[in-house]
Formats: structure tokens, C-alpha cells, sequence
């Protein structure tokens, strides 16, 4: 399986910028992690920072980075802003080890 993945802009969701100012980030106000929320084989998965646009239709993403959300919209729509941070976060040190 390749490090890195594309995804079309017609399956991305959302497009986050989100502060590091409450857990499990810790205390980091002046820092910011994104995500990438995207349909990808009729699952709901989320890049966090290791994502580029690399054309007019598409991004580029780091499978280590990226984690589960859930199979459907509501699971996605209904996450707490402290869930999504988790889900976040996880990636993240996932993706950094």
C-alpha cells in the first residue's frame, strides 16, 4: 500500500482549521492542525495536516495520518468538537511515530 493516497475534491466534506487550545493538544493557542474530512470506499475518513491540493479536482493525502470517523453523515456531523480533536490527535501521533 502507497504512503501517500489522492482524494477527489467531489468526495471531500469538509476543510478544517482548528486551534490547538484544548485537549489532547495540550495548551498551544498560537498553533493550528487541519483536516481533510472525505468519503473515501463509503467510509468517512479524516487527514490531519499531511494533505496538499495538488490540482483543480484533487488532494494528496498521508495514509499514516489519516483515521476513521464512521460510515455514514450523521457520524461525522454529530462528533463533539472534543471528539473530533481526539480523532485528531490520534492521527496525528499515528502518523508522527
Amino acid at each position: 500500500m502507497e504512503p501517500w493516497f489522492e482524494v477527489k475534491k467531489k468526495d471531500v466534506i469538509d476543510v478544517l482549521d482548528k486551534w490547538k487550545d484544548c485537549f489532547p493538544w495540550g495548551d498551544h493557542p498560537d498553533e493550528k492542525y487541519s483536516c481533510l474530512v472525505f468519503w473515501e470506499d463509503g467510509i468517512i475518513r479524516m487527514t490531519v495536516d499531511q494533505f496538499y491540493e495538488i490540482g483543480a479536482e484533487t488532494y494528496e493525502c498521508l495514509r499514516f495520518y489519516t483515521t476513521f470517523i464512521g460510515n455514514k453523515m450523521e457520524d461525522y456531523i454529530n462528533l463533539t468538537e472534543e471528539e473530533l480533536a481526539s480523532k485528531a490527535y490520534s492521527a496525528w501521533c499515528s502518523g508522527a511515530r
